[in-house]
């Protein structure tokens, strides 16, 4: 192990803790008494989507935006870079682990037209654009943490069976 490497993990480890952190830090805080939502709503807009307007990626895209928020919630990504860390999975598996975790929130949005009521259908370009405006901090966080996993863990020669030096 490099000398750099512990602090490589230590940072992917931060990294990955970060989304959960801020999940269960908001709720704490209400919950404590330090913090305390009030004010007005100024304007409010109801959509009624006509019944013809399913969309047949909606379940899937709510059962992923489920399951982006039960892993954040319940620190998978923290767990995915221990298991790298002790070595239970190698570190390119924890990595992909990683990256697919962090696609899962903006994969997962419903995003919008200009017109508020109006949905954009999955995989047009308007789509890919709000797509690639999606991606915040938490995101950020977790690609962060599997560059951080893929640096840490010390690179291996491949062995070729058959040739000779």
């Amino acid at each position: 192990m490099s000398r750099s490497a512990p602090l490589a993990w230590t940072a992917a480890l931060a990294a990955a803790a970060y989304p959960t952190w801020e999940c269960w830090r908001i709720p704490l805080e209400v919950f404590s008494g330090k913090l305390h939502y009030g004010g007005h709503v100024e304007g409010f807009v109801a959509c009624r989507e006509p019944p013809h307007s399913f969309s047949p990626s909606a379940p899937s895209r709510d059962a992923l935006a489920t399951l982006a928020e039960v892993a954040t919630t319940w620190a998978v990504p923290v767990l995915v870079v221990l298991a790298a860390l002790v070595g239970r999975t190698s570190a390119s598996r924890a990595a992909w682990a990683l990256v697919v975790i962090a696609a899962a929130r903006p994969l997962a949005a419903d995003y919008r037209d200009d017109d508020i009521c109006s949905r954009l259908p999955m995989f047009t370009a308007d789509w890919f654009e709000s797509f690639s405006g999606g991606w915040g901090l938490y995101e950020s966080c977790l690609l962060g943490a599997a560059l951080l996993v893929l640096t840490a863990q010390p690179f291996r020669r491949a062995v070729v069976r058959g040739r000779r030096r």
